[in-house]
Formats: C-alpha cells, sequence, structure tokens
C-alpha cells in the first residue's frame, strides 16, 4: 500500500478542488492510501466532509497569514509524521513549501493554469508577478510537473525552461447529468419555469470577469433568466447594480451545483484566463450549450460543436453569440456537449492516468 499525501490550501469548493476530489474518489484503495494536508482553516463553502465521507484522512496545518510561509518545521514534522510515499501539491502555497521544505520526498505538482497570466489577474500585477516568479522556482524544484490540459502543457513548455507533462482535467459524470424532469427541478429551486435560463458559475472576481455579462444583461434587456452561482470580492458590487434587474438571479455559494446546472439550458463562461474549466465541463456533462470567452483553455473543450465562442472582453460580440445560439439546434449541442465530456473529461480517465504517474514515479525508486 502506498500512501499519497495531497496538499491544498484549503478544500474551499473550487476548481482545484474538484479535481483533487474526483482524483481521490476514484483511487485504487487496495494499492494507494490517500491522505489530505491543508494549509490553513477550512473556510465558508468547504466540503472536507465530502472527502471524511470517502475515508480520507484530513488534517489541517491552521498556518495563518504571511506568516505561515516560514514555518518551515511546523511543515515538515506534520509530513514526517504522515511519512508519504508520494507529495502531490495542488496549489500555490503547497507547490512553494514542497520545493522548499519537503525536497527529501518524492513530489509532484499539479499546475492549474497558466500562472503568468492568471495571477497578475487575480491577485493584481505585483503580487501576481511575484507569485509567478517564485512559482517557476517551486516548479523547478519539482521533477513530476502535471498540467490539466494538454493545451496548457503546451503553452508552459513553450516558454519555461522546464517541461512539463498533462492529464486532461475529469469530472464526475455520474453526478452531473441531465435530468429528466427540468421544471421539477425548476420549481424546486425557485426558478422561472416558461423562461430560457443561462447560467454563470464560478468565483465571482476580476479574472472571471463577470461584469462583462452584467454589462450584457444590462445593455439588451433580456426576456431570458440569468443565474449567477458564486461568490468573491465582485459579489456586492454585481448585487447592487442587479438590484433593480428581474432577469438575474444571485445564488451566491451552493453545495448543489449539479441541479443549478441541470435546471439551466445554456452556460456563459466570461473568463480572462483558465487552466482547464471544470464549470464548463460540468455543465458540458449536464448537456447544456455553451457561450465561452475565446480563450485558449476555452477553445481547447470544442472537440465537437457545442456552442459558440465571442471575442474576449467583448460586450457586443456576447450579445450577438447570445442572440445566436438560441436559434441553432439544442439537442445536437446538448448531446455533442455531453459526448465531448464522456470521451475526454470523465473523472474516472484522469485518476486513472494519475495512478499511472503514481506508479511511474514508485517504479523509479524500487
Amino acid at each position: 500500500m502506498h500512501k499519497i499525501l495531497y496538499i491544498i490550501s484549503t478544500l474551499k469548493k473550487t476548481g482545484p478542488v474538484n479535481v483533487l476530489y474526483n482524483i481521490v474518489k476514484n483511487l485504487d484503495r487496495t494499492k494507494y492510501e490517500p491522505v489530505i494536508l491543508t494549509l490553513s482553516q477550512e473556510p465558508e463553502g468547504s466540503i472536507k466532509q465530502d472527502f471524511q465521507a470517502l475515508n480520507i484522512k484530513c488534517q489541517c496545518l491552521n498556518l495563518k497569514g504571511f506568516r505561515g510561509y516560514f514555518e518551515a518545521r511546523k511543515i515538515k514534522n506534520a509530513v514526517e509524521k504522515i511519512a508519504p510515499d508520494i507529495i502531490h501539491a495542488h496549489c500555490f502555497r503547497s507547490t512553494l513549501f514542497t520545493a522548499l521544505y519537503l525536497k527529501k520526498y518524492k513530489t509532484m505538482a499539479t499546475v492549474h493554469c497558466d500562472y503568468d497570466t492568471y495571477f497578475p489577474a487575480f491577485y493584481g500585477k505585483f503580487i501576481g508577478t511575484l507569485m509567478a516568479i517564485l512559482m517557476d522556482f517551486s516548479l523547478s524544484q519539482i521533477k513530476n510537473r502535471i498540467c490539466v490540459s494538454g493545451l496548457l502543457s503546451d503553452i508552459l513548455n513553450n516558454k519555461k525552461y522546464f517541461k512539463f507533462n498533462y492529464i486532461n482535467n475529469g469530472i464526475d459524470t455520474e453526478r452531473f447529468r441531465p435530468v429528466e424532469n427540468k421544471l421539477e427541478l425548476r420549481k424546486k429551486l425557485n426558478l422561472p419555469i416558461d423562461k430560457k435560463i443561462f447560467i454563470w458559475v464560478g468565483n465571482i472576481i476580476e479574472g472571471k470577469n463577470p461584469i462583462l455579462l452584467i454589462r450584457a444583461i444590462k445593455q439588451q434587456n433580456y426576456d431570458n433568466i440569468f443565474v449567477f452561482c458564486g461568490d468573491g470580492n465582485l459579489y456586492s458590487n454585481i448585487k447592487e447594480q442587479t438590484t433593480n434587474l428581474n432577469n438575474v438571479i444571485l445564488t451566491g455559494n451552493v453545495n448543489n451545483i449539479e441541479e443549478y446546472l441541470q435546471a439551466s439550458d445554456y452556460f456563459i463562461s466570461t473568463s480572462l484566463s483558465e487552466g482547464l474549466p471544470m464549470s464548463v465541463i460540468e455543465a458540458m456533462s449536464c448537456g447544456l450549450p455553451v457561450i465561452l470567452s475565446d480563450i485558449e483553455q476555452h477553445k481547447y473543450l470544442f472537440k465537437n460543436n457545442i456552442g459558440l465562442t465571442f471575442k474576449v472582453n467583448s460586450r457586443d460580440d456576447l450579445i450577438m453569440k447570445i442572440e445566436q445560439i438560441l436559434n441553432q439546434n439544442y439537442n445536437e449541442l446538448s448531446q455533442n456537449a455531453i459526448k465531448t465530456v464522456d470521451e475526454n473529461f470523465s473523472s474516472q480517465i484522469m485518476s486513472k492516468s494519475y495512478q499511472q504517474q503514481y506508479l511511474f514515479i514508485l517504479k523509479e525508486v524500487l
């Protein structure tokens, strides 16, 4: 039995945490024992209980603030007690700590985004650029580097002096599937039953660019309904802007995102940058045609005709694509979306690929 230690900031429901959940849920537990070490106290929206329901040990270092970056002894002691065969890092801090303090272990890191673009967009130019520099250093110290898509590995391999492999992100295709009675689900969620519903899902922050969709909605005064699921530093801004809009629904963070996707008709992502966007793949698996900003990470999903892309950050093009998709063959787009996920982005395929990577790392030292 090989012990795999997964280190991540928290288990708040985000794309990287969903990836981690789907890896460990599908692990061959006759060969691998997963242990999760979080760096900070669990915030609101944590799904720690979901990991514990899989009979996975979850420990927390409870690092606080900037001081936490220098608590090397605390980090080392915790890992030594766990005694892992492999350490698998999943976020900026865990990757940095693994590189700085845990070099004696067999290590790997999953890179969830083009951090040169993502970090400055999400954390500001100065802090984001510094984080990207530190990420470069950290990854240079970790031998096994895995990107969440082939596209992301191509992007990073073209500009870094160290190389990346890739494993496509995957989602739970049993949980995310169309429902037979969408109207009953809408009644349960208190959503309109006689309108087309467009859904936007994610952290409501600058890099996800939700304000662009709000601008489009205000410009056109659509008869359709737009549902925003998520929270973040722009939430109060959006709430204020949409106070008098009857066609916008803000849910905040929800624990039943699959139901909101299943109750909707179309999915919109306005992101400025992504790794491989889990929320988009989850929507596709629920049969939703998509309207996506034309960043390369979104275009990577178009293995089949699943919807439309619009020019990134262009309100006018987004408005046009919302109108166009309503006139396309819905059933064809929906079935293509499901097929694309089943063939390329299922959690079973993803987890099996990670397990093969673990075996490769372990064989190197046998």
